[in-house]
């Protein structure tokens, strides 16, 4: 009768290089893994419907980079707009809008 022995002591544990090399992948991935996505919503005023969503663009596009992040300008949607009966108010065109903006972890 032949008996099959396994011996689990030839098995050699990761040694300490394995694990610094393990840590440090891990650690290099961490800021991409702890970055976040925001929606920053804004409203501006303009002369013009094209106005209007060019100012709330850039102050968007300003909020997210003073934030240190990084804005998605293809995410960008109007999510609002009115435009004003009265002819003598300098700014008719109001404009809300909402843009993607990835803040670092």
């Amino acid at each position: 009768m032949l008996i099959a022995s396994l011996d689990f002591r030839e098995v050699h544990p990761l040694t300490k290089l394995h694990t610094l090399m393990i840590a440090g992948c891990l650690s290099a991935f961490s800021p991409l893994a702890l970055a976040e996505t925001v929606n920053l919503t804004n409203s501006a005023d303009g002369a013009s419907r094209e106005a209007g969503i060019a100012a709330v663009k850039k102050k968007l596009h300003d909020a997210c980079t003073d934030r240190k992040g990084s804005p998605d300008a293809a995410s960008f949607e109007v999510v609002f707009e009115k435009t004003s009966d009265n002819p003598n108010v300098p700014k008719p065109y109001y404009v809300d809008g909402k843009m993607k903006c990835e803040l670092p972890g």
